[in-house]
């Protein structure tokens, strides 16, 4: 099945390090109408993504480094695996955050600096929906 056949979009959650698995962002998403995985480590996000390619990947990269860690593993995967968004939350913006716009693609990655990530990320999710 492709994207394009299910009626709803599919996205897969991974919280910050530490943070509890039913996060904020997923249930947020889930009142919107998402199918929505919330994975708890990097490795389980990483299955997720291989299972069924996801409209939406959200990943939380404060409070560590295995999170980020998980984005050379993401680049390993064949290009029509990967998500069609990528939205990372992070408290501080750096040059490997930038680089991954364009080691990326064809997923569209998205950075958004807390406190004001929700913001950004409510427009992502208006321009999936405008898509569908």
């Amino acid at each position: 099945m492709t994207v394009e056949d299910r009626a709803t979009l599919r996205s897969v959650v991974l919280p910050a390090e530490g943070a509890p698995y039913a996060s904020r962002t997923g249930q947020l998403l889930n009142d919107l109408g998402h199918d929505v995985a919330g994975a708890e480590s990097p490795e389980n996000a990483l299955e997720l993504l291989q299972e069924e390619q996801a409209d939406l990947f959200v990943v939380d990269v404060s409070n560590g480094s295995r999170n980020r860690a998980l984005f050379e593993k993401l680049l390993a995967l064949p290009a029509d695996i990967r998500p069609r968004e990528v939205a990372i939350f992070s408290d501080a913006s750096d040059e490997m955050l930038r680089g991954l716009r364009s080691r990326l693609k064809p997923s569209r990655v998205h950075i958004f600096l807390k406190p004001l990530h929700m913001h950004g990320l409510l427009n992502i999710l208006r321009k999936l929906e405008d898509q569908q």
